[in-house]
């Protein structure tokens, strides 16, 4: 367990410094050109790379080495946070070339996190297996729990450069104990890697997923709920640096970020729910409370709906996490975790690309002082700067509300059958002689053959 803590000790550092990069990138962005367009940009290539490559680096970290996947990827990362310095140390910075610098950050680092959650099943006991998932969850939230204060505190002290330099220095910190970790434990064999390729283990994660119905189904839910999420994500900054600055914006966001804290303790207290009622629940509170954040532009409204906007999402989380995982045979799990990530991550891209020309180029114009709405919904939201992307939130808002009505209406369907179903009462009434023995018979050859496509799945 010692050392798994040494790798978590690099993951919290470097998660901070991240989030120093993303913030201070974002708010650049925007003080540049204004736009909630420059602000996806910059989202998507931070983050749209390590979503892509998830499943690659999944397989390449089953196949190779993990804590080397780690130190090629930290490692790596930096020398795109070089370039991007470096470009902003000329005279204009292109917002271009600052991109094509975080997009190659971006791809580097897609190594470390699937490797990182490998090696829990190398360095620790089955038995710490949840708490240190636990502890892995806490070190990843670091990003959005202290990075938005601290940046927002460091930005007028150091400077953009000043922070892009200390997420450098983290990355680093994650190399050096990794490098630790791995001259105390030694490399994986090449017996510990298993026969499958690379190729195998995607194909296999997406084999996983189809089998079921329910699963697909879930699967295309959480992607709808990420698209709309990440809506949010991409246009909370257009919404409220109009009002505030960079110091007040990253105070908000550590506040709205503690939700995830709240949300954790909610699932516990909501754990005798069924896992359905918890999805139903988190996805409708996520969108009324996405929806109270788009009329206002208070800091404290702010930050209060953005806390019920990430509580909300721990319910949503912890409902999809816990269907599936009782849906997919357990000895597929890992690989269908990746190609989950990926599918319904896709929707975080698709919300980088859309959000911000949607609320620039067409929502708006309809809300400036003598826009098309202005003396209708302008009235309820108010006009000027931001507004357009507030409208679109509360779009977004209201789509999310939808599907946790869908999700209701469909939450048989998303529900893995249970061995009190039906399906082994022919078996029973066999037994007794109560039922037909070709109806028994029949019976007994449909549920063989279900049981066989279905790989056994446990119910």
């Amino acid at each position: 367990m010692k050392h798994l803590r040494l790798l978590l000790i690099g993951t919290l550092v470097n998660s901070v410094g991240s989030g120093l990069s993303a913030f201070g990138l974002a708010v650049f962005a925007y003080s540049a050109y204004g736009t909630a367009s420059s602000v996806a940009l910059v989202q998507l290539c931070s983050f749209a790379p390590i979503i892509l490559l998830a499943p690659v680096a999944g397989a390449l970290a089953d196949h190779f080495d993990r804590r080397l996947m780690m130190i090629i990827g930290d490692g790596g990362s930096v020398l795109g946070l070089i370039a991007v310095i470096l470009v902003l140390s000329t005279p204009s910075p292109r917002l271009g070339h600052i991109l094509a610098g975080m997009t190659a950050s971006s791809c580097l680092a897609a190594l470390t996190e699937p490797a990182l959650r490998a090696s829990v099943t190398d360095l620790v006991d089955e038995k710490d297996y949840l708490r240190s998932a636990g502890m892995l969850q806490a070190a990843s939230s670091a990003r959005y729990l202290l990075s938005p204060l601290l940046a927002g505190l460091l930005l007028p002290l150091v400077g953009l450069r000043g922070l892009l330099t200390l997420d450098a220095s983290t990355c680093l910190v994650t190399v050096t104990c990794s490098v630790i970790v791995m001259h105390a434990v030694g490399r994986r064999s090449t017996g510990e890697r298993g026969d499958a390729s690379p190729a195998d283990h995607l194909l296999g994660g997406w084999r996983a997923i189809t089998a079921r119905p329910s699963v697909s189904g879930l699967v295309a839910l959480m992607t709808f709920v990420t698209l709309t999420i990440g809506t949010l994500q991409v246009l909370l900054k257009p919404i409220l640096l109009p009002h505030v600055g960079a110091t007040t914006m990253g105070q908000l966001e550590t506040v709205a970020a503690t939700g995830i804290l709240a949300g954790a303790g909610l699932v516990t207290a909501l754990a005798r729910l069924r896992p359905t009622a918890l999805l139903t629940l988190g996805t409708a509170g996520a969108g009324a409370a996405m929806v109270l954040l788009s009329l206002r532009v208070w800091p404290w409204w702010a930050a209060a709906t953005g806390f019920a906007v990430f509580a909300s999402l721990a319910l949503c989380n912890a409902g999809a996490e816990t269907l599936v995982r009782t849906s997919v045979d357990k000895d597929h799990q890992a690989r269908a975790w990746g190609t989950i990530s990926l599918v319904s991550q896709m929707g975080y891209v698709v919300a980088y690309v859309s959000a911000g020309p949607l609320a620039d180029r067409v929502l708006q114009p309809l809300l400036t002082s003598d826009g098309a709405l202005a003396h209708s919904l302008g009235a309820v939201m108010g006009t000027g700067a931001g507004r357009g992307a507030a409208l679109l939130v509360a779009l977004a808002g209201l789509v999310t509300i939808g599907l946790a009505a869908l999700i209701h209406s469909r939450r048989r369907s998303l529900t893995p059958p249970s061995p009190a179903d039906g399906q082994e009462f022919p078996q029973t009434q066999a037994r007794t002689g109560t039922a037909d023995p070709r109806t028994a018979a029949q019976a007994e050859r449909t549920e063989c053959a279900t049981r066989t496509s279905a790989k056994a799945a446990p119910c």
